[in-house]
């Protein structure tokens, strides 16, 4: 079906553009047509009346392991399409699965799982892979992940333990200061996944050796990685530094406070840091609700998740909206969308296809509400998905509530 959303204006690209129909056809962005407000008359369905809303382009969440009470390491397909399809309401349209430090059975069960939900097509947010986070990781920086089921790093162990689900890797995390870490490093390179550092007590002097031998990413940064100190830059240092490192960052005003982000985002430029959620099965739940990290148990308090034997922080209880809105809140919307939709597109590859709404794209498009601050409708290949609030209806009632008088905001 072919259709136009009219926007009040359309963010991409970390440019704004006033007054825009985006054309839609087969799910892909077509073209889009500059409208004059005055000289439009009413907006009939299929097309779509949007003049109060912003557009943005789908965000895509490289790092989550669950989410509104459910867990990706339960490993089964219906847990990843749980929770693929309530981040769609959230205004996530892609996400990379992740496995957190565990037994390698419990591992492959949820690499398979998101494998079956990524070839067989997903309800709501596509899976485009997974981030392994763990088991090389170092125990000092550990955090929430398991210590029982820290491993060395092994090209080896990593092999034979996933064999032909090693083709389901985008992302890994590791310790590369750990003995083996660096071959590790650059065995995943030559196969083109990305080496994130992270879980890591890395020096600067080991950092630049990692990327030297092909690391290009950094976990949740100033989480669980050796501090900034003046005499002492660390990886954090480091990953502020070298341009070589793309850097993730939880913006959830808990786990890095508003103007160390900004710090960040002012150190690495703009299309050098990638907002991810780290959600857990926490995400969505209140207060008091308590779940485990694979045999640890955490609760929820505050607009956190922490563990209960230690206190730490165990992943967010956020999704990629709050993260938008942090951002947005200190450097505007349109480097918000940046952090959350084209960096981590071209992060990953994906810089034509996603996290853009230029022509060429596919149709995963966002619809913020500029007076209450917060994306109200969400696009995947041109399908509108149901709100959060939404309980019932179909994609066309919903799409007919837009241009109803009665309907929409």
């Amino acid at each position: 079906m072919v259709f136009r959303i009219y926007c009040g204006a359309l963010i991409t690209d970390g440019q704004r553009y006033a007054h825009r129909a985006l054309l839609v056809d087969k799910g892909r962005i077509v073209a889009w047509e500059p409208y004059e407000p005055d000289a439009l008359a009413r907006i009939e369905p299929p097309d779509v009346d949007a003049r109060d809303y912003i557009a943005l382009p789908g965000m895509i969440d490289l790092h989550i392991h669950g989410g509104f009470g459910r867990d990706m390491m339960e490993g089964t397909p219906e847990a990843v399409q749980a929770v693929a399809q309530r981040l769609a309401r959230h205004g996530v349209t892609a996400f990379l699965a992740t496995p957190l430090t565990a037994p390698w059975g419990a591992i492959r069960n949820c690499m398979r799982a998101a494998r079956t939900v990524r070839e067989h097509g997903s309800e709501g947010a596509r899976v485009l892979g997974c981030h392994l986070e763990g088991p090389f990781i170092n125990p000092k920086r550990a955090g929430a992940q398991p210590p029982e089921y820290i491993r060395p790093p092994s090209v080896r162990e990593l092999e034979t333990e996933l064999g032909d689900l090693m083709s389901e890797l985008r992302i890994v995390t590791l310790a590369p200061e750990l003995e083996g870490g660096l071959e590790l490093t650059r065995h995943l390179t030559g196969q083109g996944i990305i080496v994130s550092i992270g879980h890591s007590d890395a020096t600067y002097e080991q950092t630049l050796q990692a990327i030297e031998n092909g690391a290009r990413h950094a976990t949740h940064t100033f989480n669980a990685m050796r501090p900034f100190q003046h005499r002492d830059p660390g990886l954090a240092g480091a990953v502020m530094l070298r341009d070589e490192l793309t850097a993730e960052i939880i913006w959830d005003n808990v786990h890095t406070h508003p103007a160390t982000a900004q710090l960040l985002v002012k150190a690495k430029g703009v299309e050098r840091v990638i907002c991810v959620s780290d959600g857990t099965t926490g995400v969505g739940m209140p207060n008091g609700y308590t779940f485990e990290l694979w045999g640890h148990r955490a609760v929820v308090q505050n607009n956190a998740a922490r563990m209960v034997e230690t206190g730490g922080l165990a992943g967010s209880t956020i999704a990629m909206d709050a993260c938008l809105k942090h951002c947005a809140e200190t450097l505007g919307l349109e480097v918000a969308s940046l952090l959350c939709a084209a960096n981590p597109a071209r992060a990953l590859g994906y810089g034509d296809e996603l996290g853009t709404l230029r022509p060429g794209a596919c149709a995963d498009i966002l619809l913020w509400n500029p007076r209450a601050q917060q994306i109200e409708y969400t696009y995947i290949d041109g399908v509108l998905q149901l709100c959060e609030s939404e309980t019932a209806g179909d994609s066309i009632s919903v799409a007919n509530n837009l241009n109803s008088p009665e309907g929409g905001p």
